[in-house]
């Protein structure tokens, strides 16, 4: 076996190690979730909860296993949340001896950064999106009937609204590493500018397709984003030059 066919095999076996060291710590993790899968429950979904309550709704299980089903999930979301920093690390730990000293200092900024953002946008959901967007439902339903919520589905809408609004605040990471490997100039996103207030606001459209107070909510964001991740691009674009 030659060496570059050894060399592989050995990366491949430490990101091995590194991801099997990343599923036991999510094992944990997941674990301990399950254990307080009562309290995760009741901290996620208190605001909805109380929403749902103050229209005369109730909250309930549908199926027999659908309580479990819920638990589970939510306990599996914690898991991979608490482990996903660690996973970062071990990821960044992996990469770092090919990296040169300039690419290094980015890894270690961007990753806490690219964290921190997800964490911002699933706190925007939760703290400010998802209330509003509960609340106008539940108005415009309550002259129908009185809400009958099963816990299935409002945890799975909770979710992912979070996931999805934790990915749009990754843009302007994205933005700036694109334009540190050459693929965005500011020029050329300075010219996409009112497209991107356009697809700003078909997100919130499709995000919230029934309020548009709760589409302004999501598409002004967005459009801010966006212009943060221009100032990033031009940053990136400084940083080659000198």
């Amino acid at each position: 076996m030659n060496d570059n066919a050894m060399s592989v095999l050995q990366h491949l076996g430490e990101l091995k190690r590194r991801l099997v060291r990343v599923a036991i710590v999510a094992v944990v993790f997941i674990a301990i979730a399950i254990a307080f899968y009562v309290q995760i429950f009741e901290v996620f979904t208190d605001t909805a909860r109380r929403l749902i309550v103050d229209v005369d709704g109730v909250v309930a299980v549908q199926r027999i296993t659908e309580g479990w089903v819920v638990a589970a999930k939510l306990a599996i979301l914690v898991g991979l949340v608490a482990a996903f920093p660690y996973f970062m690390w071990e990821l960044a730990m992996f990469f770092k001896p090919g990296l040169k000293s300039g690419e290094r200092k980015y890894i270690f900024l961007l990753v806490p950064a690219s964290m921190a953002m997800f964490a911002l946008g699933a706190a925007f959901s939760w703290f400010i999106l998802i209330p509003r967007l509960v609340e106008f439902l539940l108005r415009l339903s309550q002259p129908i009937g009185d809400p009958l919520i099963t816990v299935g589905p409002l945890v799975g809408l909770m979710v992912t609204i979070m996931f999805w609004l934790g990915i749009i605040f990754e843009i302007p990471i994205f933005m700036f590493l694109l334009a540190k490997m050459g693929i965005l100039t500011s020029g050329w996103v300075k010219t996409k500018r009112r497209w991107m207030i356009l697809i700003s606001f078909i997100f919130g459209a499709v995000a919230t397709p029934t309020d548009p107070i709760s589409q302004l909510i999501v598409a002004g964001p967005t459009w801010l984003l966006f212009e943060i991740g221009m100032l990033l691009v031009k940053l990136a674009e400084r940083g080659q030059t000198e």
